[in-house]
């Protein structure tokens, strides 16, 4: 009960990271589009919106995974809809830093208590659930690029943004799949669509 109760403060804490991160994402001034499901046309704002909505999701679930493991996420301020694409990159190198620290942590045996177990699990469900939508907005990734390249000048961002997307989902794969591996080896209880998602992608 009590590493449930553990488990559950620590999504309740990723939640709140993610919430207003999220609704910048989703109020891209655009008639108050949401983005919950995928974009199923190539808009440069549906796209975009997106992309941001993930890459935020990403930094919250690296930060409880290396607070779990008592590891420094480095900073990375979250991304909105005014972003360009300079901030775009900014953020994928300060990912890419997080995780490289994370892979390295999670490469040999680290003795974690109860609390840090759950914290532990509840950002390896949040990074499946980033790396399972990264790697579903790769789909019919060459015809968005086409549609966003046709778009004019106000899509350059979010074409940049399409160019970086199945780079990030094919790192967000490896990533998760390390931190299942070590999940396994350290006797941390993982959801099982966590460890289900890690096997398919």
């Amino acid at each position: 009960m009590k590493n449930l109760k553990q488990y559950l403060a620590a999504l309740l804490a990723i939640a709140a990271l993610a919430a207003p991160l999220a609704g910048r994402a989703q109020n891209p001034g655009n008639g108050g589009t949401t983005f919950s499901g995928l974009p199923g046309a190539a808009r440069p704002e549906e796209f975009l919106g997106k992309f941001v909505e993930l890459s935020n999701a990403e930094a919250a679930a690296n930060t409880t995974l290396s607070n779990a493991l008592g590891i420094a996420a480095p900073a990375r301020p979250a991304l909105d809809m005014s972003a360009l694409a300079a901030d775009i990159a900014n953020a994928a190198t300060a990912a890419d830093a997080a995780r490289q620290r994370l892979m390295q942590a999670v490469s040999a045996p680290v003795a974690l208590n109860d609390g840090a177990k759950a914290d532990f699990a509840a950002g390896a469900l949040a990074l499946m659930q980033a790396t399972r939508d990264f790697t579903a907005l790769t789909k019919n990734l060459g015809a968005i690029k086409q549609s966003l390249a046709m778009s004019g000048a106000k899509a350059r961002v979010a074409l940049y943004a399409s160019r970086n997307t199945a780079d990030i989902a094919e790192k967000l794969r490896a990533e998760l799949k390390a931190v299942v591996a070590f999940a396994a080896a350290n006797q941390i209880t993982l959801a099982p669509e966590v460890t289900a998602t890690a096997a398919q992608l």
